[in-house]
């Protein structure tokens, strides 16, 4: 028999699970971000306009997918990794067409992840990504005409 002071606690016990693990996830993001800011943003003017491009179509390849949380997944040797991970991974390359495929991948699905976000850190991070997508102008043809990433 199980008294309802159980109940409550193991509500409890899981929303404290959730909020933990939501700050562990935001605090990651976050870490990755100032390395993508970083990275975007130290290209020559003309990779960025083409950063720009690549992101805007992630952007909408994001929003097409059946399930967007496994858009950019990718199983080598039985084992699958995420697209955010994909993304950071590819953004840390030295080659300039890799790396920029590798932030476009991972900022479309960082914003598609915070846009709808109640919590104040996601949507502290959605803001950044936004800055972030309008300093390299992505806007202008993508998010601003309608479509939503």
């Amino acid at each position: 028999m199980i008294s309802p002071f159980q109940k409550a606690g193991d509500h409890y016990i899981r929303r404290l699970v959730a909020r933990v693990t939501s700050m562990g996830r935001v605090a990651r993001l976050k870490r990755q971000f100032g390395e993508i800011e970083q990275r975007s943003l130290e290209l020559p003017r003309a990779y960025r306009d083409q950063l720009a491009e690549l992101i805007g179509r992630e952007c909408d390849n994001v929003a097409a997918a059946p399930d967007p949380s496994l858009y950019g997944a990718q199983t080598e040797n039985g084992v699958t990794t995420n697209g955010l991970d994909v993304g950071f991974e590819r953004a840390r390359s030295d080659n300039v067409q890799v790396r920029m495929r590798g932030i476009a991948l991972w900022i479309a699905l960082v914003y598609r992840e915070t846009r709808d976000a109640t919590a104040p850190e996601f949507q502290e991070l959605h803001r950044g990504i936004l800055r972030v997508m309008r300093e390299l102008k992505v806007f202008s043809s993508r998010v601003e005409g309608g479509n939503q990433a």
